[in-house]
């Protein structure tokens, strides 16, 4: 995520959390965190992971999508951009149109069709990625991603460090790890939704 769009998280969560006459201290006791933890999201410093936005957004008694966005959930649908196949490979969709309940034109979604990243991300559901892209993959080593590699392959996979500098490994839950990939671009995965739109 970009310095201005971690810097507007903190100010959506600093503001939330003033408007509820909460310190940071409480605020960090209700998601379960050390006390510590709110001030560097309040600041930009970064990002927390979804479970502790969720859980922000719950202690806040607020969405998600407006801690992330600045935007309510009233928004048009996300467009599937692809399906995810064998091996963890996307493959651009021909009938690509807004699928997904879940609305917001900075997300995109890839339709899971492969067990190779199961379970997080099961066969039928559609992940959601961060529309906004990143020129720095290593900002999000360890976490999942679509990595967009030099040759334009996109591939959904936990982004590692590699070997060789400069290179980087992408592993699958269930499959082999693709070894010191070069990756250009990385969008950030959030999440997912199955079938019935449910946010898992």
């Amino acid at each position: 995520m970009f310095a201005s769009e971690l810097s507007s998280f903190g100010s959506r969560l600093r503001s939330l959390r003033q408007a509820k006459g909460l310190s940071q201290v409480e605020l960090a006791r209700r998601i379960g965190r050390h006390q510590t933890v709110i001030g560097p999201y309040e600041r930009g410093e970064y990002m927390p992971p979804q479970p502790i936005v969720e859980k922000l957004a719950a202690a806040l008694q607020s969405s998600p999508e407006y801690l992330l966005f600045g935007r309510s959930p009233q928004r048009p649908q996300i467009p599937l951009i692809g399906a995810l196949g064998p091996g963890g490979l996307v493959a651009a969709r021909r009938d690509s149109h807004p699928l997904v309940a879940l609305r917001s034109e900075q997300l995109l979604a890839v339709q899971i069709e492969d067990d190779s990243m199961a379970p997080p991300y099961r066969p039928g559901w559609m992940a959601l990625v961060l529309a906004q892209e990143t020129g720095r993959p290593e900002q999000f080593l360890g976490r999942d991603v679509l990595a967009e590699l030099a040759d334009g392959r996109l591939f959904l996979r936990r982004l590692l460090p590699a070997a060789r500098e400069h290179r980087f490994d992408l592993a699958a839950y269930n499959g082999p790890v693709l070894a010191a990939a070069r990756v250009a671009r990385a969008r950030l995965v959030i999440g997912c939704v199955d079938r019935e739109g449910i946010v898992a």
